[in-house]
């Protein structure tokens, strides 16, 4: 029985993971661990404050009555441990330790798209800096420590606000208060402080086709973009309309949001193959996970294709 207790979890756990994840809940993978802790836990808190202190009184009542000390054999019949109970007990420590860095501190995440190419790929594997923007329940996400707020530039991975079961991961271009200006003819961004009134018109460098990087058959063209962060993006060489597909604000002309406060703009990278706000509007605060901080692992491959290879040159660099 004990053997068959670790297959018959793993069952389990999986028939869970499916049920919560067909439901689109926002934080699946948190509440099947914070669950696993409080089960462990009592478990774990039962045998050492109770059946422990317990079994080990009735061992002393027993070798002072016999006047020897008990055989391993007679100490495994008294009190024995259900295969159950021990089994949960012995994953308190571990799934306690990895609920707290996931939930708090940081967090691992992949690139299933382009959209942020060419700063981030398919198969580059990321941490992300939980505690960026705030300590938050692991469940709800309610903020419970203030520690800082998205600034523009940063790359940050957040819950969809319109699937909040997927997690999404761009850039931010404009906070609460800025006006967010683009021009599809000339892919290029202007964005005016709500706190300033400043007018940062951002820079762009002379675009180079890169063979590396091919959308609806045609060679993107990388440029190197410079604002609060300089940073490199890829544009289609021939200009999209996007202005009949794009989010409309009331009482701005297209191509042009305010972004209302506790809400942030962002934008993928890769700005002609990118799903974002230009598209469906703000984050609101309470979306984001964390900021994305550097690549730990970066696996040589294109979407839905199996790796080839790693990329040596892009493990353990930096995320800007």
């Amino acid at each position: 029985m004990a053997n068959l207790v670790p297959i018959i979890f793993i069952a389990i756990l999986y028939g869970a993971w499916r049920v919560l994840d067909s439901m689109q809940l926002p934080n699946t993978i948190s509440i099947i661990l914070v669950t696993l802790v409080i089960i462990c836990g009592a478990f774990a808190g039962f045998y050492k404050f109770s059946a422990n202190p317990r079994r080990q009184a009735k061992i002393a009542r027993e070798e002072k009555r016999l006047g020897r000390e008990l055989t391993d054999e007679e100490l495994k019949e008294i009190q024995p441990r259900s295969a159950i109970g021990e089994f949960f007990a012995s994953l308190f420590g571990v799934l306690f330790f990895v609920t707290v860095l996931r939930s708090f501190i940081l967090e691992p995440f992949q690139i299933p798209s382009g959209s942020m190419e060419p700063t981030l790929r398919v198969g580059d594997f990321l941490v992300v800096e939980k505690y960026a923007y705030g300590i938050k329940d692991p469940i709800w996400q309610t903020t419970l420590i203030e520690t800082g707020k998205p600034q523009r530039g940063d790359v940050v991975v957040f819950k969809a606000p319109e699937q909040p079961s997927v997690d999404y991961i761009k850039r931010v271009i404009g906070v609460g208060g800025d006006t967010v200006k683009y021009d599809f003819l000339t892919q290029e961004l202007t964005v005016i402080h709500g706190d300033t009134g400043e007018v940062e018109h951002l820079q762009y460098s002379q675009g180079k086709p890169n063979p590396e990087f091919f959308y609806h058959g045609e060679m993107q063209v990388e440029r190197t973009e410079t604002g609060d962060v300089t940073h490199q993006i890829l544009n289609n060489p021939y200009p999209f309309n996007y202005e009949p597909y794009f989010f409309k604000q009331e009482g701005q002309e297209p191509g042009v949001w305010v972004v209302p406060e506790d809400e942030y703009f962002v934008m993928g990278d890769n700005r002609d193959n990118s799903e974002d706000s230009r598209f469906w509007g703000f984050v609101p605060n309470r979306n984001f996970v964390g900021k994305a901080t550097f690549i730990w692992l970066s696996l040589d491959k294109k979407a839905n294709e199996y790796p080839t290879g790693l990329r040596f040159d892009r493990i353990f660099t930096s995320i800007k």
